[in-house]
């Protein structure tokens, strides 16, 4: 099982429609060693009023390893856009969806293109909302496809990654989650602890 921890970021500018998201990420092949990737990542979002949508374009820096004994590492740069929106039902339950475009320029690869959906669902649970001091579950899942096929992604499936856990709001501006993942290729299915600390200013 590998281990994937996170610190995920947004920032509004004051009053205006205009903010800011990004993450950090260290992500092993196992729960606390062999390095697998370390990621950075911003994004410019917009908000049009009166809609539930955050329209997004941004950067991300990828350093990948590889599986075992092997210290060799490449990069990636990925610029990307999203369309993001949010949903809430009933009293307690909230989702996230967000459609993810990705333009993938690896190091001594061809350029290629990534499409993602995904879908996140919480639920509180000692309390009507996700407000500070509330605990919720919480499930995500999420597909990939490739842009078209290559020598090295034969297929238009990528992979599907499905998330569950825990988390708990400790103030308006930051959160905390725990959970497990299960990443799923052509090739193989792979488990990932996932630690997260989310803050929002």
């Amino acid at each position: 099982m590998g281990a994937w921890y996170g610190y995920f970021f947004t920032t509004n500018f004051k009053d205006s429609q205009f903010g800011l998201m990004g993450d950090v990420q260290l992500r092993n092949f196992e729960v606390a060693g062999d390095f697998q990737q370390s990621i950075l990542r911003a994004g410019l979002f917009y908000k049009p009023k009166d809609t539930p949508l955050k329209l997004l374009a941004g950067y991300s820096y990828f350093t990948s390893g590889f599986f075992g004994e092997n210290e060799e590492t490449f990069y990636e740069h990925r610029p990307y856009q999203d369309v993001i929106w949010n949903q809430k039902m009933a009293s307690r339950l909230y989702f996230l969806h967000r459609i993810r475009f990705e333009e993938r320029i690896i190091e001594n690869q061809d350029f290629r293109m990534r499409y993602r959906y995904m879908l996140n669902a919480k639920i509180a649970l000692n309390a009507k909302e996700i407000a500070p001091k509330t605990f919720y579950l919480w499930t995500v899942g999420e597909v990939f496809i490739n842009g078209k096929k290559t020598a090295v992604t034969p297929n238009l499936f990528d992979r599907l990654w499905f998330f569950g856990g825990t988390g708990y709001k400790f103030t308006p501006g930051i959160t905390t989650e725990l959970g497990y993942m299960r990443e799923i290729t052509n090739t193989q299915t792979k488990g990932q602890l996932i630690v997260s600390l989310i803050q929002t200013f």
